[in-house]
């Protein structure tokens, strides 16, 4: 049986030796032969936004900011992550 190949987007050949070699050399904590970075390690959580972003406080009822703290844990999500979803959702029509 033939070896499997792909076809990257540059139009390189990429066979499973190659990506057994790579995966070699990243478990060692290095590049593969002939790969480079592009730039420095970025540190942090990604922008939520290009455009930027800005604080909106809104005052709820104690029972609804503990439901959505609740829903957020459950979810594995930040009880603000889970605020700019709902959202979201509600000024996009997708809930």
């Amino acid at each position: 049986m033939s070896e499997r190949k792909w076809v990257a987007a540059n139009g390189q050949e990429i066979t499973e030796e190659m990506v057994g070699r790579w995966c070699d050399a990243y478990e060692r904590g290095e590049f593969p032969e002939g790969e480079r970075t592009v730039g420095g390690v970025v540190h942090g959580r990604p922008p939520l936004s290009t455009e930027g972003t800005a604080v909106i406080s809104v005052k709820v009822p104690v029972g609804i900011k503990r439901a959505v703290e609740r829903k957020a844990r459950s979810e594995g999500m930040s009880t603000s992550a889970y605020a700019r979803a709902a959202l979201a959702d509600k000024l996009l029509g997708v809930g």
